[in-house]
């Protein structure tokens, strides 16, 4: 019986404590669905530090007596009212209205719902400039959203999207997760850019040029005045013997005061900044995109209740002890130990396993994984923010949100402006020789310097989302470019896993001749065993140059796998292989017939050597094991990894001295170590690689490699090598343009707001490229296996 219960002609309000107080969530959950089941009831309120509900209904002027008697009988013991995934779910013990719209019940209050059209309000944006930027980051993130606009004045927002591709119900639930924070905490917040100075230069440049000719002075005074900084920047440069972006601007700003272009080169600020604006907008929506792709979390889930009913909750309100149903293609929702089922799980962004992993029960599965196949039913052990998807959250947003000021980055950056300096000044000579100073206004109003400055920080991002899906983590914008640099790999002897073996195919036993179909069948429905055997068997078919394609599953037992290749039924029978002396052979069948038995074995050269060696074969010239071990057990673990030379007997401080004395030679080292237990020791490498159990928040690093093998480093090499040619390709694709403005300059067809004009196209075709690579770049990537 509830504690009190009060009403008004429209409204009803109930207080209780063991239904609407503290702790009380999923019992005022399961009364939200009954009572919103009810056509009349607009909103229902919520507040559990009251311990109340407030109901507000729409009936006819007579009918509000029919109407209780309707809810009483609603919230009784036998009805369960509406599904839970009808409503929204919130953070557990906050104050919340849920309104109806047209069959929606959400959080904001839907002020439309069109086609493609959508607006929202909600009184916590009114006024909150900020988690409207990270609501409307988080949403324009989504492909099928056209343009999303806020009003923190009136706390609303609104959507333009696809409807063929995305249904008002999802977006709304989308939104109210960003507005509750469930995604927002994620989107990092997209930093300032000042428009004060360029909006007032615009503006009284437009007056002077249009109306009134003493406003030009005031802007040119104004433009000198904010481009103090500039002009002293240059004359250092120029003291130095240096052509550079500052003297580019500075000779510009001459150029454009001497001829009365002043509007144009207010203009050309203008741009400047709102190209910045609009890549620091792109960097927080793609760091929200990635981490969607890589580290994906629900916002609801399936919970296995004591009596063995299935109930829909939110992933906020699980807790340590819940036990949860994962289907197939759904992901994760905590860190816990599998009970029941069996399925192929993807965890390279969490582990770095490199295809799908077979999980049986009692075994450790992490949130933020895929179920690829199969079914699960985990028990939570952590959940929320103690989750190991969530640390690496943390890790890949501080990472998104300190790209803008990373100095290295910054002066990659304007090394690549610079290199567009002096053709540009020497074009702008001729133009003058040729011309006049209008002619050299419209050669300097060329944009190079927006491509570099948008396209890098871009290019680091896709770099982390690749990363991850070869199993590291990126901590720092600038750490590619720096492995690019080093040519001298330093491995801490005492890392434990370096000596693991690799498995091998070993024999293919059959009657028949053709082997290589065999290989590439078998390997093909290996794609699904989710242990080393897979990889065992694509690196035979990748020796022999055969190509494996994935089959279509057809079965997943405990013991078996079955697929169609073609018009071919191919089994491969055999337990799952766990063991590091004796692999478990695979028997292979055809259209039901036993036609080979594929048997592995572990090869005698550890994994990490065959790593090593192609590391070298990238340009890795030296490898260096350092270990606390005699000197000559470090000289066998050197024998055995096939590296160049070693040192024992070597404790912390001394292998800082070590890569001190490196240093001082000039030598470039990524060292790779447990930086959790010597922190001290990243400092002294060009290139801090951790690897370990807890590589991803074990101390200070520049790389994280996530799982047990050291192969991500190679994808990282890779990436890394294919890192400038990215940036400079994109960046090309301004060359059009800019070249049409020399073109329009010596023809005398261009001023300099027409040539900015063109200028502007070209950082557009960049902006362009890079958005393509990104979408390219986000498609999940199930990793092939090496």
């Amino acid at each position: 019986m509830a504690d009190s219960i009060t009403f008004g002609s429209n409204w009803l309000r109930i207080e209780d404590d063991s239904v609407f107080g503290p702790g009380c969530g999923r019992i005022a959950r399961r009364f939200a669905r009954q009572v919103l089941a009810l056509p009349e009831v607009e909103s229902l309120g919520l507040e559990p530090s009251q311990g109340s509900a407030l109901i507000r209904h729409r009936t006819a002027k007579g009918d509000a007596g029919a109407f209780r008697r309707r809810l009483a009988a609603a919230v009784g013991a036998d009805n369960e009212g509406l599904e839970d995934r009808d409503l929204p779910h919130w953070p557990a013990d906050s104050a919340l209205t849920l309104h109806r719209h047209a069959g929606l019940i959400s959080l904001f209050r839907i002020g439309a719902a069109d086609d493609g059209w959508l607006e929202l309000r909600h009184p916590r944006l009114k006024g909150n400039a900020s988690l409207l930027r990270n609501i409307e980051t988080g949403l324009t993130a989504l492909d099928a959203v056209t343009r999303v606009s806020g009003n923190a004045a009136s706390g609303t927002i609104r959507i333009s999207y696809d409807a063929e591709s995305l249904e008002p119900l999802t977006l709304v639930r989308i939104a109210e997760g960003l507005l509750t924070g469930e995604v927002a905490s994620r989107v990092p917040e997209p930093g300032a850019v000042d428009f004060r100075v360029a909006n007032a230069s615009v503006g009284l440049g437009a007056v002077g040029e249009l109306m009134l000719p003493l406003a030009t002075p005031v802007a040119a005074g104004l433009l000198v005045a904010s481009n103090l900084k500039v002009l002293q920047d240059a004359g250092k440069q120029i003291g130095r013997g240096k052509l550079g972006v500052p003297v580019f601007h500075t000779a510009l700003l001459a150029c454009s005061i001497a001829t009365g272009q002043v509007l144009a080169y207010a203009l050309t600020e203008w741009s400047l900044r709102y190209w910045q604006r609009n890549w620091r907008k792109n960097l927080a929506r793609e760091a929200h995109a990635l981490l969607e792709d890589s580290l994906p979390l629900p916002a609801q889930t399936v919970l296995l209740n004591a009596d063995g009913s299935e109930s829909l909750t939110a992933v906020a309100d699980l807790r340590a002890g819940d036990r949860v149903k994962v289907p197939a293609t759904e992901a994760i929702p905590v860190d816990g130990v599998v009970l029941a089922g069996q399925a192929l799980v993807q965890e390279t962004s969490l582990r770095g396993s490199q295809g799908p992993v077979r999980k049986i029960p009692g075994d450790e599965v992490l949130a933020g994984s895929v179920v690829v196949n199969g079914s699960l039913e985990i028990e939570a052990v952590r959940t929320g923010s103690e989750t190991r998807a969530a640390g690496l959250t943390r890790s890949v947003l501080e990472t998104a949100t300190l790209i803008p000021s990373d100095r290295a980055m910054r002066r990659e950056a304007e090394n690549l402006a610079d290199r567009t300096v002096l053709p540009t000044l020497a074009t702008a000579g001729v133009g003058w020789a040729a011309g006049d100073l209008i002619t050299v206004g419209a050669i300097l109003h060329q944009d190079w310097v927006s491509g570099p400055g948008m396209a890098l920080p871009m290019q680091v991002l896709r770099d982390m989302r690749l990363a991850l899906h070869s199993g590291a983590l990126l901590k720092s914008a600038s750490a590619l470019t720096r492995l690019k640099e080093s040519d001298f790999l330093v491995i801490d002897g005492d890392l434990p896993g370096l000596l693991n073996p690799q498995l091998e195919l070993a024999e293919v036993a059959s009657h028949l001749p053709d082997t290589d179909t065999i290989l590439r069948h078998g390997a093909g429905a290996a794609l699904f065993l989710g242990d080393e055997r897979a990889e065992a068997l694509a690196q035979s078919c990748l020796r022999r140059g055969l190509v494996v394609r994935e089959p279509e599953l057809l079965s997943l037992n405990a013991d078996a796998v079955e697929v169609r290749i073609g018009r071919h039924t191919v089994s491969l029978v055999g337990g799952p292989s766990r063991s590091k002396t004796a692999p478990a052979p695979l028997l292979m069948r055809i259209d039901g017939v036993d036609v080979a038995e594929l048997r592995f074995a572990y090869s005698p050269l550890p994994r990490a050597a065959h790593t090593f060696a192609r590391l070298r074969a990238l340009g890795m010239q030296q490898i260096f094991i350092v270990s606390s071990r005699p000197d000559d057990e470090a000289a066998e673990l050197t024998r055995r990894l096939g590296a160049d030379l070693s040192g024992g007997g070597l404790n912390a401080e001394q292998k800082i001295r070590f890569l001190q004395g490196l240093k001082k030679r000039g030598v470039r080292a990524t060292l790779i170590g447990d930086f959790g237990r010597d922190p001290a020791v990243a400092g002294e490498a060009h290139v801090a690689v951790a690897f370990g159990s807890q590589a991803a928040d074990g101390g200070p690093c520049d790389i994280a490699i996530l799982g047990e093998s050291l192969d991500p480093l190679v994808d990282l090499m890779e990436l890394a090598q294919g890192h400038d040619a990215n940036v400079v390709s994109a960046c090309r694709m301004a060359a059009i343009p800019n070249l049409l403005c020399i073109a329009g300059a010596f023809a005398g067809l261009l001023n300099g707001i027409t040539s900015g004009i063109l200028a502007n196209i070209g950082v557009m075709n960049v902006d362009r490229r890079i958005r393509r690579d990104l979408q390219a770049a986000r498609t999940r990537r199930v990793p092939v296996l090496r």
